[in-house]
């Protein structure tokens, strides 16, 4: 039993609170909820909060810009208030954005990641916030990538890809052997061949738990094994599967 994947999973933490946005009484009705979003129950009910209102309120892709950066407090405000100031300055609707995604989400290829970039209103070729949207829309086909996630695949990446010639294979984010911060366009081959290893994996642990394995729920697992700042790297060793 993949005992490691499955405590991973339970032990998933992110903690947000909306509440913090410091334009927040800007937006009435949002950026609120006096619980955190923290744990995996929290996050996947903040996942279907999106979801409802994402062809209708540009308040919910604002919401998860901020999501999103909350990890980096010196940039999660700048972030999402020049995400916000780009929406209205360009009358960018919630339809507009929710297009880019179903083209990606139909066919995942670089430029149609990129224009998620674009449409989000960034001029830096960073991709970890416009790969979030495809996630949180359609959570069973598409995991959130970052540069934890690639720190964990470039750390154990031989090891899955040797155990099981068959799964799909991880590539090496192009982001480890550079002085990047940030994962960019240029990861893209690392960015498709996560996506494809991640739906492979969630069907493994379907078959192998009682838990209701996503692609994202695996993208979560690996975020936990991989530990906070102040822990060490991997925090949980996941198993290999077969």
């Amino acid at each position: 039993m993949p005992n490691e994947w499955k405590r991973s999973l339970e032990e998933y933490h992110y903690d947000v609170s909306l509440q913090h946005y410091d334009n927040a009484n800007q937006y009435p009705e949002w950026f609120r909820g006096s619980i955190p979003i923290n744990d995996r129950h929290n996050t996947v009910s903040f996942e279907n909060h999106f979801r409802q209102r994402a062809l209708t309120s540009i308040e919910a892709w604002l919401e998860v810009v901020f999501w999103k950066m909350y990890s980096q407090p010196n940039r999660r405000n700048n972030v999402t208030n020049q995400v916000a100031d780009y929406f209205q300055a360009n009358r960018i609707l919630p339809q507009n954005l929710f297009n880019a995604c179903d083209a990606y989400i139909h066919n995942d290829t670089r430029d149609n990641l990129n224009a998620i970039r674009i449409a989000l209103g960034f001029t830096s070729p960073a991709i970890a916030v416009a790969a979030t949207f495809p996630a949180f829309l359609r959570p069973d086909l598409f995991p959130m990538v970052d540069t934890r996630i690639a720190k964990w695949v470039g750390q154990n990446m031989d090891a899955h890809n040797t155990a099981d010639p068959n799964a799909p294979q991880l590539v090496r984010p192009r982001y480890l052997d550079t002085q990047a911060t940030v994962l960019t366009l240029t990861d893209f081959d690392f960015v498709f061949s996560w996506t494809r290893w991640c739906k492979y994996k969630a069907n493994q642990l379907n078959a192998l738990t009682s838990i209701d394995w996503r692609p994202r729920d695996v993208e979560m697992a690996v975020f936990r094994a991989w530990g906070n700042r102040n822990e060490p790297h991997p925090m949980i060793q996941l198993e290999v599967l077969l």
